[in-house]
């Protein structure tokens, strides 16, 4: 390995803190630094960032090899409604498409009382009909009336549209209509950004595929004039301006295929840190995890099994369903900066609204005014003075003055009793999280190992895991920065489905196996544009199935080629799949394919897990300090040590904080924390002797 090929970067943009990684290869060795965003050009903390790690290592730019960027850009767009002006082409017929949708009210009860309809990405003015139709199997019933598309095409662009999604019945059997659509278009318009559902989600359900199809349209001119900066400001720095981006289902593609499908990015942030959590777990010996994201903004949960995170196809952005291959995660309004309030009615509350990284909370000193989770942790001693290694300087006579005047004195509290309302309050919130990704996932969270990383998931890990009952929680060396770590263990990947329904048992194998044969060549010749040696590539293949009659799929892993022996096994998967899920199965009921599915993977070299020899289990060198944490039981002097110093074989009990560059470990009384092989502790509860 040349000294220039050595060096690899990983940066993650969060609301609060971008995490810069730096990775040499040839030292096994991991730096990193976390700089604040920059909400109004997200690019400037990008390359600050970039900046400080470089220059912290020496590192000149021309060294480094490669980057991998996991962006929110495209989600920001969705969530703040800055996307672009667009057109929509449907079927003759199918204008309200969107407007129908899907009979779906979010939450319970009396919401439907108070519930508004989300409003429309694309206006019903900017969606033109075509006359044309396919059958369901494919077949032309009425032929593309191109001159209709062609006025079609003109009245939008004189709307002054950005960028098309196209969307026409049945298409997933047969794009030849969408395909010549989109021909028209660029005819018309060469430089319009376009999207065709035959493209984006070749699948059936006109709802799902029209939305998504749309939403990758509405973020796509956001998204490449946000690359199209941090390409040429690499280019300008002499780094490598083909970088590589995180996928929602913790794959990379390139920037090409990015600025192509901007929604398949959707959750790429915390998709890295899901497999780097996986990853390190795994590589300790825990193979079912579930991890926790807590940011400044958010929390993100995600169950792993087998060292793998699991894996979905339908999720939500705002009010707005898509289907793509994203990780099974989910996101709450709870992070280090959200904001605490008492309700008109008395009732605490915290969330979702947050300080983000601007003002932030009132301890930053940057104008927040009103206390955050953040403050709370400060005031009951569950953080040192400096954060992100001295870059940001708490202020706790702030912080104190703020829950005073806004939480204690409203609800007759002390400034601590309310401090721990507070953290009560987000740990339960985060509870409810962990809940919804194991128990209604048909897990017993008992039998998991709780992972948290981000800059706030260690400070609230202990008490999550005793709430929770789980017995062990393992945190990675550098959980302030491991989504950017993970970005680092990623693999190129893309999916490829088709829609073919059928029931096993009376499928013609045959022409099943023809098409995976066909998926898999499109994923070949993608890996190929990608540039991926075919010593690397992969294809792995799987079929989402359901009983007869039932309107949701559940996808299962399949071999290749797959005969009538395979279908009946894939078929028996299925039942237990269902029954470990949802209780039961059904296993004289027929099970109906709907959705092919092969997935492209390309290989990339990636940091491992060294292991270092165990040594005394005596911490004391690691003490660097002693300082007064509020608990449940009131404030105990607690030692804190510094993580650097900690070495593998290691052991501590806890009332204790572990304190590092990126993020706080809490131990709480009766916690006793060991340093394993790989850097992590591990924290269960201490025997009794030991406490």
């Amino acid at each position: 390995m040349t000294e220039r090929s050595s060096y690899r970067l990983a940066v993650d943009i969060g609301g609060t803190f971008t995490d810069v990684v730096l990775f040499d290869a040839a030292r096994r060795e991991v730096a990193f630094v976390k700089a604040p965003t920059t909400p109004a050009d997200r690019s400037r903390g990008f390359f600050d960032g970039i900046a400080q790690v470089l220059a912290q290592q020496d590192v000149a730019p021309e060294r480094v090899a490669s980057l991998t960027h996991g962006s929110t850009v495209a989600t920001n767009a969705v969530l703040e409604g800055k996307g672009s002006r667009l057109g929509l082409i449907v079927t003759g017929g199918f204008r309200d498409i969107l407007e129908i949708g899907r009979a779906y009210i979010p939450g319970i009860f009396t919401n439907y009382l108070r519930w508004e309809k989300p409003e429309r990405l694309v206006p019903l003015e900017r969606v033109r009909e075509v006359p044309e139709r396919l059958a369901a199997d494919g077949s032309v019933v009425q032929p593309l009336d191109e001159d209709a598309v062609r006025r079609a095409i003109e009245a939008l662009l004189a709307e002054g549209i950005e960028s098309l999604a196209i969307s026409l019945l049945h298409s997933y059997r047969n794009p030849a209509h969408e395909i010549r659509v989109e021909a028209l278009a660029r005819e018309a318009a060469p430089d319009l950004f376009i999207s065709r559902s035959s493209a984006v989600l070749p699948e059936y359900r006109e709802y799902e595929r029209t939305m998504t199809t749309v939403l990758n349209a509405y973020v796509m001119p956001t998204v490449d004039a946000y690359l199209s900066r941090i390409r040429s400001g690499l280019a300008e720095r002499g780094l490598p301006d083909d970088i590589a981006i995180v996928r929602s289902d913790a794959g990379v593609m390139s920037l090409t295929a990015a600025l192509e499908r901007p929604v398949n990015t959707v959750l790429s942030g915390p998709a890295g840190g899901v497999l780097g959590a996986s990853a390190a777990a795994a590589a300790a010996g825990f193979a079912n995890v579930v991890s926790m994201d807590m940011g400044g903004t958010s929390t993100d949960v995600c169950l792993s099994t087998a060292g793998e995170p699991r894996l979905s196809t339908d999720t939500w952005i705002s009010h707005y369903p898509i289907k793509v291959p994203i990780v099974d995660i989910v996101t709450i309004g709870a992070g280090g900066g959200s904001i605490a309030a008492v309700s008109p009615s008395g009732a605490l509350r915290v969330g979702p609204e947050s300080a983000g990284s601007e003002p932030g909370p009132v301890c930053y000193g940057r104008g927040g005014t009103r206390p955050t989770v953040t403050d709370a942790n400060l005031v009951l001693g569950r953080l040192p003075d400096l954060l992100a290694g001295g870059a940001v300087a708490l202020d706790v006579e702030a912080a104190r003055d703020a829950i005073r005047r806004e939480i204690a004195a409203p609800l007759g509290l002390s400034v601590e009793q309310a401090a721990l309302g507070i953290i009560r309050i987000v740990d339960e919130n985060m509870l409810g999280a962990l809940r919804v990704v194991s128990v209604q996932r048909g897990l017993d969270p008992r039998e998991l190992t709780l992972v948290p990383f981000g800059g706030t998931g260690p400070v609230h890990g202990g008490a999550l895991a005793r709430l929770a009952g789980i017995e062990t929680m393992l945190v990675p060396p550098a959980p302030g920065v491991l989504s950017a770590v993970g970005f680092l263990l990623s693999d190129i990947r893309q999916v490829f489905t088709l829609t073919r329904l059928g029931l096993i048992g009376s499928l013609d194998v045959a022409a099943y196996d023809a098409e995976f044969a066909r998926l898999a060549a499109a994923a070949d010749e993608w890996l190929a544009r990608e540039g991926v040696p075919p010593a690397d590539r992969a294809i792995e293949a799987a079929v989402d199935l359901r009983y007869q009659g039932q309107a949701y799929e559940l996808p299962i892993r399949v071999g290749q080629p797959l005969d009538a022996v395979g279908w009946d096994e894939a078929a028996r998967q299925f039942h237990a799949e269902h029954k470990r899920r949802y209780g039961y199965d059904q296993s004289m009921a027929g099970v109906e394919v709907v959705t092919l599915r092969v997935s492209a993977i390309g290989a990339l070299p990636k940091p491992d897990f060294p292991r270092r020899p165990l040594g005394e289990p005596d911490a004391s060198d690691a003490v660097i300090d002693r300082k007064p944490v509020v608990f449940a039981d009131g404030a105990i002097a607690a030692p804190v040590y510094e993580r650097s110093r900690l070495h593998p074989g290691a052991r501590f009990v806890g009332p204790a904080l572990v304190v590092q560059p990126d993020c706080t470990t809490v131990l709480h009384p009766g916690q006793q924390a060991n340093v394993d092989a790989f850097g992590n502790l591990i924290v269960r509860d201490a025997p009794a002797s030991a406490q």
